[in-house]
C-alpha cells in the first residue's frame, strides 16, 4: 500500500459501498463515468488476489481514454485481459470490447518501452499479427529478442505465427 496513491488509500474502505451504488444506478451516462472509476479503485481493493473486477468495471465504464489513469492501471487490466478473453471464447461471447482495450493499451506499452509486455498481451488475445503496426527500427530488436524467446514456450508453430 505504500505505493498506492493517497486518493485510493481513502477510496480503500469504501469499495463495497461503491459496489453498492454502482448496481443501483440508472442513468447511463453517470454509470460509465462511475464505473470506471469503480474499476480504478477495484484495482487495489478487490478482496480476491486474481480478481478481474477491474477489468468488468471497466468494460461497463466508458472505455475511452483509459491511458489516463495511469500505467499500473493499464498494467492491472492487462494482467486480467488474458481470463476474460478465453472465458468469453469459451461462451462464445464476443471480444470486441476487449480488443477495444487491448487497441489502447499496446501503444502506451511500446511507447513506453515496454515490449515484453506488449507481445504478451497481444498473445494472450490471439492477435500478435498486431505487433506490425508497432514495430519501428527503434524497437524491431527488443521485439524480436523477446519473440525469439517466447517462441521456445510455444507449443505449436501456429501459435507464434508472425506476419514480419
Amino acid at each position: 500500500m505504500t505505493s498506492v496513491p493517497k486518493p485510493l488509500k481513502f477510496l480503500n474502505p469504501n469499495y463495497p459501498r461503491m459496489r453498492e451504488i454502482f448496481e443501483k444506478q440508472t442513468d447511463p451516462e453517470f454509470v460509465a463515468m462511475f464505473a470506471d472509476i469503480v474499476s480504478l479503485v477495484a484495482m487495489v481493493s478487490s478482496e480476491q488476489e486474481d480478481s478481474n473486477e477491474s477489468l468488468l468495471y471497466c468494460l461497463k465504464g466508458s472505455m475511452k481514454n483509459i491511458v489516463k489513469w495511469g500505467h499500473e492501471y493499464l498494467r492491472s487490466l492487462a494482467g486480467q485481459i488474458g481470463k476474460e478473453y478465453e472465458a468469453r471464447l469459451e461462451k462464445g461471447e464476443s471480444v470486441d470490447e476487449i480488443n477495444q482495450l487491448v487497441d489502447q493499451i499496446i501503444p502506451e506499452f511500446i511507447d513506453h518501452n515496454e515490449e515484453p509486455e506488449a507481445v504478451d498481451l497481444l498473445l494472450e488475445v490471439e492477435r500478435l499479427e498486431s505487433l506490425n503496426k508497432f514495430t519501428t527500427e527503434n524497437n524491431f530488436e527488443r521485439v524480436c529478442a523477446y519473440l525469439q524467446t517466447c517462441s521456445s514456450y510455444s507449443a505449436d508453430t501456429d501459435e507464434m505465427r508472425i506476419g514480419f
